[in-house]
């Protein structure tokens, strides 16, 4: 009997062992390149101008059952580089055991949401930036064992690491119950540094963005811990890099929430692709809210040389942005907004309009990094490889917004 059990214990372990591949991420890096190429053959092919104009039911059939085909394989290749997110989120608790020490304060680590999957490359570039922000909220954003009971808080501050997806981004948040932000003293440092007004009071959501300003810091001396203003700096990168956005929300006495809204993968892009005069552009499809043609009645000059325009959509002022006047390509005659399309975008600052020439329908795109001489393109995440083999650059409309505020 005891025989018996072992061999069929034995048969359930080989099952399981042979039920998983191990297979170099550099590999599955180049299936997914090779996967990129593939469904860019297929779009050139389908969309060969020698085609144009010929009545061809049966490859009309035959070219969308390729297309399908080519974007489940897409998303198949894109499973089989995701890790779960814990990876990263596991190795912050041993730091927590040292940071516990270095600053004699009692700190609990949560970790909500380990077994969402996202890309690799993502997970990798993940750890610094965490480091960065779970440092900063052990060192500056928990208060002492003896201050947090004076007010009446547990002796033992707690920071909580979370994931979640929401539409093709998976949010990850950092958040702590200390004191919050110190807003006097951030805002001080940042008059010094002539980043405001000596009577300027910036909205919080304005002023949490100095913090990643290259060298900032309120520390008053330099520690091992902080006080080099690099940390913030390199975790505004680094999530730039990723094609993320940043979101800081801080209430004092309560905790501060830092939120990192990454796209769960790197290689494909579902996107919008416009014309704006002979240069194509795309946006990823989650930011686009609406896209109309506007009235004349919608449109308002809110200063008094018309150089700024904005856009009533419900009652709503929506600030316009002319690309060819954000990259200083702007001729004498601007093109009446009135006989172009408007394409409202969502970004964490608010709403901004977009006028394009062209609409083309929505495609899922090749995204490839911009090379070395092209990099400091303003507003830009990168280029998209279309299947008409033209090459659009992707916006980064937080960037778009950011210029216009």
């Amino acid at each position: 009997m005891s025989n018996e059990a072992d061999s069929d214990t034995s048969s359930t372990s080989s099952a399981q062992q042979t039920a998983f591949l191990r297979v170099p991420a550099e590999k599955v890096s180049r299936l997914m390149d090779i996967v990129g190429e593939l469904g860019l053959s297929v779009s050139e092919t389908i969309n060969c101008s020698e085609l144009q104009g010929l009545e061809l039911d049966e490859f009309e059939k035959s070219a969308h059952r390729l297309k399908m085909i080519v974007r489940e394989i897409q998303e198949i290749s894109t499973e089989l580089r995701q890790v779960e997110v814990g990876e990263v989120f596991r190795r912050m608790r041993r730091m927590i055991r040292e940071l516990e020490r270095q600053t004699n304060k009692k700190i609990n680590l949560v970790l909500i949401g380990e077994d969402l999957e996202i890309d690799k490359v993502v997970v990798d570039r993940l750890y610094e930036p965490l480091v960065h922000i779970v440092r900063n909220s052990a060192d500056h954003g928990l208060e002492s064992t003896a201050n947090r009971i004076a007010v009446g808080k547990p002796e033992v501050g707690t920071i909580t690491l979370s994931a979640t997806q929401v539409g093709g981004d998976i949010n990850i948040t950092i958040a702590d119950d200390g004191g919050g932000l110190h807003r006097e003293r951030i805002l001080a440092r940042a008059r010094e540094r002539g980043l405001f007004g000596a009577t300027e009071e910036p909205p919080n959501d304005v002023l949490w963005k100095v913090i990643f300003q290259p060298g900032f810091s309120t520390a008053e001396a330099v520690t091992n811990l902080s006080g080099r203003g690099v940390g913030m700096d390199v975790l505004n990168n680094t999530i730039k890099e990723l094609r993320g956005r940043i979101a800081i929300h801080s209430e004092t006495g309560v905790g501060a929430r830092v939120t990192l809204s990454i796209p769960l993968t790197l290689a494909f892009l579902d996107s919008l692709v416009m014309r704006v005069g002979n240069r194509l552009y795309a946006t990823p499809i989650d930011v686009v809210s609406e896209i109309f043609q506007p009235l004349d009645s919608q449109i308002t000059h809110i200063s008094a040389d018309d150089s700024s325009e904005v856009v009533k959509v419900r009652d709503c002022f929506i600030p316009i942005c002319r690309l060819d006047e954000f990259y200083g390509e702007a001729t004498q005659e601007k093109i009446p907004l009135i006989s172009q399309i408007i394409v409202i975008f969502t970004t964490s600052q608010g709403q901004i309009g977009l006028p394009v020439d062209e609409i083309f329908d929505q495609q899922q795109v090749v995204m490839k990094p911009l090379p070395p001489s092209l990099g400091k393109i303003r507003a830009s995440m990168g280029c998209a490889l279309l299947g008409t083999g033209e090459v659009a650059t992707v916006l980064d409309c937080e960037q778009l917004i950011s210029g216009k505020t």
